[in-house]
């Protein structure tokens, strides 16, 4: 099987290394794709895992002891499946074009010469069966996986990329579960279910991703008006099957720049009434449509008997006898299912829903994938937001209203919950008090045995008061957070102003050491506490820094220039003001004078190094902007100078966990930026010259507005939908 997921990508070239900026792309690519996986991979062993508890017919208990051997098996080895299925895939992502597909049935120079008859035991070929599965997968997804070649292909500096060569490609994820399922110890007959799962699984689940991939290269500007575009023929012309089924891609064409227009134009939202949605899903059904073989299940049916229909108010009884049998599902899809199945069992037949249910179905389901993909999984949010299906579905099919009222009470709790699951969420964001909130209304719409808008309007109420209060509080602690750092800059530019004063005074003169460590450690602290009291224009400030000079000659020139009692009564007042007892300050400042004895004076040298100066935890000031050399850092120097605060900033280091946090302050004279969680709470400062340098390498990005994954995951439904969209479709003014 090893030599099976090897080879090389023909047709084009390979590229020996990638772009710093292509490397960070794909690493944000395999982040969307490990988190599909580690969501689904296990899925896909407990279905497995269901599928293989029916017993065998006695008679066989060779076959009984594998077949439970093999359940041994997959119970223990899921984690590591799981690993190395994505260390598979990963590597196809390190080396883009490197060819990590399975090699296609028709390329292995396989040529039968003998018709004969062959046991089942022989027919044990798990690579052809995996590159079926690949092909099918590959010809449903047509269109999205040309698209992401194209991409890719502009992205690496290549040729566009075959689906067999694509690092997310069907090919490519078949070849990692030919190597991930090596850690089990299967029979045949369960290795064969796991296959079946997975394709099953991935039916549903690939269109979404393939979408989430090209979305997420659209928005970073790597062909953005890539468009479908059906081949036209001339009158009388013949076109071939393929041409018709698959159109072709053209980013210049005339319907491609006039998509380009449409879009140009503030993204001309679309008017998003339901009826349009419903358009849009109509739509987009029978592209979809074009580019999948008809299935099984309808190839065979009777145009001409149509399939009983469950009225509106059975599909809402059914779905709260769900709620009301605690019924559990992974998503609006399996409810769905169980509902067609228990009106199917009932009734002795097939049934289907209305058109307004299918599409409020499919829209939610769509609604819900992007928001999923949002979450972090075993986030508190993730966990809250899954409890909260059922109700949605049921407040989806009752009131249209959903899917067009940002306002509406589901979509306003929906948006503070999902806040909890944010993939940006740091650890440090989480409250107690903030998550025990959220669960008291989930937990009262799902108490609610009716199920309806008054539910979610209910525990909204009682969360936003709440809520507020939480803000209220991270505000206080915000503006502390602000006044803090103000006073640390304006301390770091006294200590600034009083070590230049300092140096001045002192010059290129080499002080002994004791009168050296208390003029820069110690009288420091003394000189930055009056310029802060006063400025430079102070009498006590000028006072100080002639008594700084007598300090220094003091030291020059030993007991031959003795200081004054009145400055050393001077020095001792200006030691207890700034934390020194008076003992200690009359010894550290008779120590200055003539005739002090060698000993004491290293004593006391000694223990003004221990001790904490003013302001230890003052800000630094910024590096000098000049040090930035590329145009890129420094048009980002440029923006954040002229940002408007507060804002945010999303850390993205690592792809799969970015990290949000707000833009405080940032110091005009310092250059420092505060930056605090969402409580409020201080979690570091940086130098508005390093910000810049993140900002310019993408390891950290300005956000125009902090939208709740709930907000940003109905953007991007709407976004799927814009290219089905006419222009009778589209709107000026603001979308929702």
């Amino acid at each position: 099987m090893a030599e099976a997921i090897s080879g090389t990508r023909e047709g084009g070239l390979i590229p020996a290394r990638v772009s710093r900026r292509a490397r960070s792309v794909l690493d944000r690519l395999f982040a969307d794709v490990r988190q599909e996986f580690e969501l689904r991979l296990p899925r896909i062993v407990e279905a497995t895992e269901l599928a293989l508890t029916e017993p065998l017919p006695a008679g066989n208990p060779t076959l009984e002891a594998t077949r439970i051997e093999s359940l041994r098996s997959l119970g223990s080895g899921s984690p590591l499946f799981l690993q190395r299925f994505l260390l598979s895939v990963e590597e196809g992502f390190k080396t883009p074009g490197a060819g990590t597909a399975l090699a296609r049935p028709e390329d292995s120079g396989y040529r039968p010469q003998t018709l004969s008859l062959v046991s089942d035991d022989d027919i044990n070929n798990d690579d052809a069966l995996l590159v079926n599965t690949a092909s099918r997968l590959s010809s449903r997804n047509s269109l999205a996986l040309q698209l992401l070649g194209q991409r890719l292909g502009v992205l690496t500096r290549a040729p566009a990329y075959e689906p067999e060569a694509l690092p997310m490609g069907p090919y490519a994820l078949c070849a990692g579960l030919a190597e991930a399922v090596a850690v089990f110890e299967l029979s045949r007959p369960a290795r064969l279910q796991l296959f079946q799962q997975f394709e099953r699984a991935l039916i549903d689940a690939y269109p979404t991703l393939l979408d989430v991939c090209n979305r997420s290269l659209v928005q970073l500007g790597i062909l953005p008006h890539l468009s479908y575009v059906p081949v036209r023929r001339a009158p009388g012309s013949r076109a071939s099957d393929s041409d018709e089924a698959a159109g072709v891609l053209d980013a210049q064409s005339p319907e491609a720049l006039a998509g380009q227009r449409v879009r140009a134009a503030l993204q001309a939202p679309i008017d998003a009434s339901f009826a349009t949605l419903q358009s849009l899903l109509q739509r987009r059904r029978k592209v979809l449509a074009k580019l999948r073989p008809t299935s099984a299940v309808t190839a065979g049916r009777d145009p001409e008997k149509p399939v009983p229909k469950l009225g509106h108010d059975e599909v809402l009884e059914a779905l709260q006898r769900l709620r009301s049998n605690n019924t559990r599902a992974q998503s609006v899809h399996e409810y769905r299912q169980i509902l067609l199945a228990q009106a199917r069992q009932q009734r002795g037949h097939g049934v289907t829903l209305s058109e307004s249910d299918e599409d409020s179905f499919d829209l939610l389901a769509l609604f819900l994938a992007q928001l999923q993909r949002a979450l972090r999984r075993s986030s508190p949010g993730h966990s809250l937001i899954d409890k909260l299906f059922l109700p949605m579905a049921i407040s989806a099919l009752r009131d249209s209203d959903f899917f067009t009222r940002p306002e509406h009470p589901a979509r306003e709790l929906l948006d503070a919950v999902s806040l909890a699951g944010a993939r940006w969420l740091g650890e440090d964001d989480l409250d107690a008090q903030w998550l025990g909130l959220l669960q008291r209304a989930v937990n009262s719409v799902q108490r609610d045995g009716d199920g309806g808008t008054e539910a979610f309007s209910e525990a909204n109420r009682t969360l936003q008061s709440g809520l507020q209060t939480l803000m209220r509080k991270a505000e206080m602690a915000e503006r502390r957070q602000v006044e803090a750092a103000r006073g640390r800059e304006r301390l770091a530019i006294a200590r600034m102003r009083a070590g230049e004063a300092i140096d001045v005074i002192v010059g290129d003169n080499a002080l002994p050491p004791y009168h050296d460590a208390f003029i820069r450690h110690t009288w420091v602290d003394v000189l930055s506490l009056a310029f802060l009291r006063g400025g430079e224009e102070a009498a006590g400030w000028k006072e100080l820094l002639e008594i700084t000079q007598q300090i220094a000659a003091a030291g020059l020139l030993g007991d031959a220039k003795a200081l004054p009692d009145s400055s050393i009564a001077r020095v001792c007042a200006a030691l207890e003001q700034v934390g020194y007892h008076q003992d200690d300050a009359a010894a550290i400042a008779a120590a200055l004078g003539p005739g002090a004895d060698a000993a004491e004076r290293e004593r006391l040298r000694v223990k003004l190094g221990e001790r904490a100066r003013l302001g230890e935890d003052a800000m630094a000031a910024d590096d000098d902007a000049k040090v930035l050399k590329h145009p890129e850092e420094r048009q980002a120097y440029e923006r954040l100078r002229s940002v408007s605060i507060p804002a945010w900033i999303e850390y993205s280091q690592d792809p799969e966990h970015p990290l949000r946090r707000r833009l405080a302050w940032i110091g005009e004279t310092s250059g420092q930026a505060l930056l605090v969680n969402r409580r409020g709470l201080r979690t570091g400062e940086e130098t508005l010259v390093k910000l810049a340098r993140k900002l310019a390498t993408g390891d950290a990005q300005l956000l125009d507005a902090d939208s709740s994954p709930a907000k940003s995951a109905w953007k991007a439904t709407l976004d799927s939908l814009m290219p089905l969209a006419s222009d009778k479709d589209r709107k000026d003014g603001d979308g929702h």
